[in-house]
């Protein structure tokens, strides 16, 4: 019945009766207390009439309650929309410093302290009576004492819990408010695009509820991918290397999602400067995870061992036109591509430059030469900035003695390469001297 009413409410909003409409969201709340959604819908019907410093109550409420059941990311979206009617409420500033606590590590990786104390009772009493006839000042004074009034049939959260909070977790407390007050909260209808494959680049984002089906284009078709569910992140390797999108990432349903645009970032950075490595560490955890997954050098590895195997590797960022491997000069090591790209050329017999290839996520380079003891067949350089893991050539040594899966591979990559270089050189066949024979006209 709750959710029913939510829906009737949802209609009312659209055709802009926000006073009959915040009738339906206060009656569903008042039927069922965990109704959040309904809460965060009411409040915005409060601001809609005039009532700014109610909004703010009942957004604080709804922000304590899904703290209680863990859902944080809801929680600071809610505390979001309360900073835009009073940035400087002082009890939301408070809620977003316990909601940081409850998710921030500690040195064992789990939070150790006490669970939060129950949401502060801001009225007492119940209403008893069905809200949906009331109306004006009487209507919106009995919905904040429903709106307002804490969530008590929430549980108490696991002290030993460590929610996920994807990235804001890493930041200190001071920039974690900060980020927040500067960071974008927006609602993305059914049907309409968060972001578009091939643009962007700019921003990062973070869905706080809903779902996002994900399609890439390739050959002139669009493939589903997969779906996003609350909590989901994504941008920030394209932000880092100023890629666009590798994807496009639709609504499927009405989707709730935080921004960090490069703008919020770089302005919270002037302040707590830890703020870009925390961004650097996050999507390095990030990247790390997608190439144990995905990379076919580590497919040759139990999945048990992936891990310390990528221990081996070190994070090495290339700057745009940074050399990894020069052609004819000895490598360093071994590169694996994370995020970017690199080309991969070699000069030819006439001076020029020839494109072998172009290096994607999971991609190696360095393998040849390492393989053989040559020195570099071709030169390796990025386009854009490019993250990679780099194994030096010492490592690299003891890794292919000891997964030889690994090597086989890579005998393989190299193999294949090798061939792909001889006929990239090959010089262009003479044309047999019968076709150049010019057979007489008619008459001629």
């Amino acid at each position: 019945m709750s959710q029913s009413l939510r829906e009737l409410g949802k209609d009312l909003v659209a055709e802009r009766q926000h006073e009959r409409a915040l009738a339906f969201f206060a009656e569903a709340v008042r039927r069922a207390p965990a109704d959040h959604r309904a809460r965060m819908e009411a409040a915005q019907c409060l601001a809609a009439i005039g009532e700014q410093e109610r909004a703010v109550t009942a957004l604080h409420a709804c922000a304590e309650g899904l703290l209680r059941r863990d859902y944080l990311l809801s929680a600071i979206a809610a505390c979001r929309q309360a900073l835009d009617h009073s940035a400087a409420e002082r009890r939301v500033h408070e809620t977003l410093a316990r909601v940081h606590t409850r998710a921030a590590r500690s040195a064992s990786g789990r939070a150790q302290v006490p669970p939060p104390l129950p949401p502060e009772t801001l009225f007492e009493g119940a209403v008893e009576d069905d809200l949906l006839g009331l109306s004006g000042e009487e209507l919106t004074g009995r919905a904040i004492e429903v709106l307002g009034a804490p969530d008590v049939s929430a549980p108490s959260a696991d002290p030993g819990a460590r929610p996920p909070l994807p990235l804001f977790a890493e930041l200190s407390r001071e920039a974690f408010l900060a980020l927040v007050a500067r960071m974008d909260y927006r609602v993305v209808p059914e049907g309409q695009s968060i972001c578009l494959q091939g643009e962007g680049g700019d921003r990062i984002t973070m869905l706080v509820a809903g779902k996002a089906e994900v399609t890439r284009r390739s050959g002139g078709e669009e493939q589903t991918v997969g779906f996003l569910g609350g909590g989901s992140i994504f941008g920030e390797l394209s932000l880092l290397t100023e890629a666009p999108a590798s994807a496009t990432v639709t609504a499927v349903l009405d989707t709730e999602v935080f921004e960090l645009k490069r703008e919020h970032l770089n302005a919270v950075a002037k302040v707590h400067p830890e703020l870009p490595q925390a961004l650097v560490d996050f999507a390095q955890g990030r990247m790390a995870r997608h190439l144990m997954t995905t990379s076919p050098l580590f497919q040759e590895v139990r999945e048990s061992e992936r891990a310390r195997l990528l221990q081996r590797f070190t994070f090495r960022a290339l700057a745009p036109g940074e050399r990894a491997l020069r052609e004819g000069e000895h490598v360093q090591g071994l590169f694996l591509v994370l995020a970017g790209e690199l080309v991969v050329q070699k000069e030819d017999p006439a001076g020029g430059l020839v494109t072998l290839a172009v290096l994607h996520e999971g991609d190696a380079a360095g393998e040849i030469a390492l393989l053989t003891g040559l020195r570099a067949t071709a030169t390796v350089v990025a386009t854009r900035k490019t993250a990679t893991a780099f194994l030096d050539r010492g490592a690299f040594g003891q890794l292919v003695a000891e997964f030889p899966g690994v090597r086989d591979y890579l005998q393989q990559l190299s193999d294949r390469r090798l061939k792909q270089i001889g006929e990239a050189l090959r010089p262009a066949e003479i044309i047999d001297a019968d076709e150049l024979v010019v057979l007489p006209t008619e008459g001629g």
